[in-house]
């Protein structure tokens, strides 16, 4: 039984990171057409395909009533949330408690954020988390240090940025800015050629 779970396990490992690989190659390679994202569907879809690491952690999840509209490309945006919601309940508190939203800035761009009730990370080891093949483990637990290096460029190629506030013993906000959706837009639809 023991061999057989690490086999699976180790399945499961080469096929996250075989994943991970394929999208941040897609996202160097390609450009997308961006529309207006239907989050609380985005989020669904990511949340779905973590389902049963979530029944695992017996996590709480808090969303919001509605979100703002972004414009962006769904399939990587699913793709961003998946990584920070799994992030999220490795390293949230136990169980771990995850809230997310979304918040219109001052400069007409959309903050979307999650936020987890873990340990936090100290300010020193946060500039390490967005850069490629630096492992989450070297600042938190585990991981083999694709994740959030792929959300930082799916952000840049989206015209978007990334952010960070924790605090050691606080818990972490992971966020992420999208430009919002305005109507006009449709109009003049940025490109910014389908993936594969």
């Amino acid at each position: 039984d023991r061999a057989l779970q690490l086999l699976v396990q180790n399945a499961h490992r080469m096929s996250s990171i075989i994943q991970e690989m394929l999208i941040l190659s897609s996202v160097r390679k390609h450009d997308v057409e961006t529309h207006p994202l239907d989050m609380a569907e985005v989020v669904l879809g990511a949340m779905d395909r973590l389902r049963f690491m979530m029944e695992q952690y017996k996590v709480r999840i808090i969303l919001p009533d509605s979100w703002e509209v972004a414009r962006g490309y769904a399939p990587w945006v699913e793709e961003v949330w998946e990584n920070y919601i799994s992030n999220a309940l490795k390293y949230g508190g136990s169980p771990p408690v995850i809230e997310m939203g979304s918040q219109l800035l001052a400069d007409g761009r959309i903050r979307f954020w999650i936020r987890d009730n873990g340990q936090g990370i100290a300010p020193e080891k946060q500039p390490l988390l967005f850069t490629p093949f630096t492992k989450v483990s070297q600042v938190r637990v585990t991981g083999h240090g694709l994740g959030l290096s792929i959300i930082r460029r799916i952000m840049e190629k989206l015209g978007g940025e990334v952010g960070l506030e924790s605090e050691p013993g606080q818990g972490s906000t992971f966020s992420f800015i999208l430009p919002a959706y305005r109507v006009e837009d449709e109009k003049t639809a940025v490109k910014v050629a389908e993936p594969f």
